[in-house]
């Protein structure tokens, strides 16, 4: 037998060099998938830790004011309606929803989120779910008996953000709405069930920027919350550079696979805030989103809305037109005057109702003198033209004479969201365009 020992590797070096070249580009490939695919279930666990601080798992956490320029939750909120926040561990059993009677034309929405961000159930005004009663929530294992009759909502994870979100009509309204809040409730569906607990080290990164803390949290996350029958393909890829739900994150051992790693990182995130135009369209520079809510396999479009706009609704509950330019294409600067101007015939298409919401370049509301962070079809003195026309003055200093149609604009650039609750089907089909922002000044 011939002995092995003292055997030089005779491998020639460009072998070696290919063989690290292929590895090392399946790695950064891989990586990059990885992190579109983890984004969103990285992005809900720092979402729920800072709530957790509010309110515990399975318990609501209600806003009692309109969001104002103190809310940091996540970015874009709305200044329409009343948040009621929660995440459910549903890995102990199931948690019932009870809600009472809705007030006569009073919107609210419960919308039902995955640990990946989709929507998978609203309850609430679209759904004709108006009337009180009890929702039992269940999770992916389920196993209980449930009695014939039963309102379930089934979801696909454990781990589930609730937010609920009741219409508010200005802060003389606030006190009725806390009266509505104080009467939806979350209980266990058994006595008996274990205390809930969700088992995700704190992220300390807060903007995300750590790869290793990204894709251990993005691992261990994944082992609590499985993906769907869709996702096996790709998740198995995963296990090649490290990332095994079974095994935990062991993608930094090899050198190879940490360099690869750490590489696809940096450019995914480039990629993911890079795409946030291309899966939007402009119809006169409004950006309208074309897949929000619900995603499937569509894991780019995903990310991106996690990234900009975590817990946006499905179109059919909402559509969200976003503008970050005026008409000639130059971006909105509180340096500027601009109008909207609505024809009669042409305001936004919304049987609910609809607002526009100004932020900074930050995402958050912006303070200013008056306490207007959006103004709508429900702004108190609002004054439309004799001819049943709207303008809408976008600007940092009031004009003069139409302070009633003023939205305080900062000194420095800024977006604009108009926000349209349960849209006539004309807007979902984009049939209707919103108009310009037209630069006075």
């Amino acid at each position: 037998m011939r002995s092995t020992k003292n055997v030089v590797d005779k491998t020639p070096t460009y072998i070696i060099d290919a063989n690290l070249y292929y590895k090392s580009n399946l790695v950064y490939s891989i990586g990059i998938q990885a992190f579109l695919y983890g984004f969103p279930l990285v992005d809900m666990a720092r979402n729920m830790q800072g709530s957790l601080k509010k309110a515990p798992l399975n318990s609501f956490y209600h806003e009692r004011k309109l969001a104002d320029e103190h809310f940091r939750d996540w970015v874009r909120p709305n200044n329409d309606t009343m948040y009621s926040i929660a995440w459910l561990d549903l890995s102990k059993g199931p948690v019932v929803l009870s809600i009472p009677e809705a007030e006569q034309g009073r919107y609210f929405t419960f919308q039902f989120l995955d640990a990946y961000t989709n929507s998978f159930r609203y309850i609430g005004t679209r759904t004709n779910e108006t009337s009180a009663g009890e929702y039992i929530i269940v999770g992916p294992n389920g196993g209980e008996e449930l009695a014939e009759g039963t309102k379930v909502v089934y979801s696909p994870t454990n781990m589930v953000w609730i937010l609920g979100r009741t219409l508010v009509d200005g802060e003389k309204d606030v006190p009725n709405v806390i009266a509505i809040q104080d009467n939806y409730k979350l209980t266990p569906y058994s006595q008996s069930q274990e205390k809930p607990h969700i088992d995700l080290p704190e992220i300390l990164d807060r903007e995300l920027n750590d790869p290793v803390e990204f894709f251990e949290i993005m691992t261990k996350a994944m082992k609590l919350n499985p993906g769907t029958i869709e996702d096996e393909g790709i998740v198995s890829q995963f296990k090649l550079i490290g990332i095994d739900p079974e095994t935990g994150f062991r993608g930094m051992e090899d050198p190879v696979i940490k360099d690869g790693l750490t590489k696809a990182f940096k450019d995914a995130k480039e990629i993911l805030i890079k795409s946030r135009s291309d899966m939007s369209k402009l119809f006169n520079n409004w950006a309208i989103y074309n897949n929000v809510g619900s995603y499937g396999t569509d894991y780019l479009s995903r990310a991106v809305v996690s990234y900009y706009g975590i817990g946006a609704i499905n179109p059919e509950e909402g559509i969200y037109s976003g503008a970050l330019i005026d008409s000639t294409g130059k971006p909105l600067s509180g340096e500027n005057q601009y109008v909207i101007h609505f024809d009669q015939d042409k305001l936004p298409p919304a049987h609910a109702f609809w607002s526009i919401c100004m932020y900074g370049e930050d995402q958050f509301f912006i303070a200013n003198p008056i306490n207007r962070y959006s103004m709508g079809d429900r702004t108190e003195g609002l004054q439309y033209n004799s001819d049943g026309s709207l303008d809408l003055y976008i600007q940092n200093p009031p004009p003069v004479g139409t302070e009633s149609n003023w939205l305080p604009a900062p000194k420095g650039n800024f977006t604009l969201v108009l926000r349209t609750f349960l849209p006539k089907q004309i807007f979902i089909d984009r049939k209707y365009q919103l108009p310009f922002i037209q630069k006075i000044i």
